[in-house]
């Protein structure tokens, strides 16, 4: 279980990086480890194998996170990176699940390609979690949990892929700006009923508190999936929905937080 992730500088001093786990040390035994920082957009790229052999593989491009804590913001699917960048991640990701001895399954494999080339960032032996489901059955026709279930029970995998994009789409979590607590969740109202909002729904309830990232772990407040003719119409979207939000936070006093 990872306990707590940060971003440092490579001139930051080890021992003031240590200082920011020593609260941990009294609940769990405390294993540090040190990884590089890897730059460049990030990828989810969703495998399914039967019988050793890739039978689907699509990529979701994931934006940029919030750090130093790495939380997740937003994705869109089909990915806009240059058709290159996506041969190349996914052949990453294809070559990293077989490298592993896996041979059949569902597998989510998060890449980012870097200043230097396509980089792994983990295998997942599972379904990736959050809208990754939704994001490969309206966008490719995939049914994640029906490949996993045929799979897992023997019957040859076999997925529908769209030859073609079915659906544009963009989704947001979006991360509390303030800390305090939430006063309600009526801010999503508005959205409810677009035709082009897939979903709008809260993440927190009235009364919960919540964290920005100036205070440690952001929380994320609600969460958004919408579609439009072009990846990049919904990617737009999506944001301006973010920027119109009126996310009623009360902001709690230094003594709360």
């Amino acid at each position: 279980m990872t306990l707590y992730m940060t971003c440092c500088p490579v001139h930051h001093p080890i021992h003031q990086l240590h200082k920011l786990c020593l609260q941990a040390v009294d609940v769990v035994d405390l294993l540090f480890v040190v990884l590089q920082y890897l730059d460049g957009p990030e990828v989810d790229c969703d495998l399914v194998l039967s019988e050793g052999v890739v039978v689907y593989g699509a990529i979701t491009d994931n934006w940029p996170t919030v750090e130093p804590y790495f939380n997740e913001t937003g994705s869109n699917c089909p990915s806009i990176l240059p058709r290159q960048q996506q041969k190349e991640l996914l052949e990453l990701a294809v070559n990293s699940v077989k490298a592993l001895g896996f041979r059949l399954g569902v597998y989510h494999v998060e890449c980012k390609y870097t200043s230097r080339g396509a980089r792994l960032i983990e295998v997942n032996a599972r379904m990736g979690g959050g809208p990754v489901r939704d994001t490969n059955l309206l966008v490719w026709g995939v049914d994640l949990v029906e490949e996993h279930l045929m799979t897992s029970a023997g019957i040859p995998a076999r997925p529908p892929v769209a030859r073609r994009p079915l659906v544009q789409m963009a989704e947001y979590s979006i991360n509390a700006k303030v800390s305090g607590i939430c006063r309600h969740t009526d801010f999503l109202d508005k959205w409810k009923q677009h035709p082009d909002v897939l979903y709008a729904r809260p993440l927190v309830q009235a009364g919960d508190k919540v964290v920005c990232v100036e205070d440690g772990l952001p929380t994320w407040v609600c969460e958004l999936m919408v579609v439009k003719p072009t990846v990049q119409e919904a990617i737009d979207f999506v944001k301006l929905i973010e920027q119109e939000l009126d996310i009623p936070i009360d902001p709690a006093s230094p003594a709360r937080r």
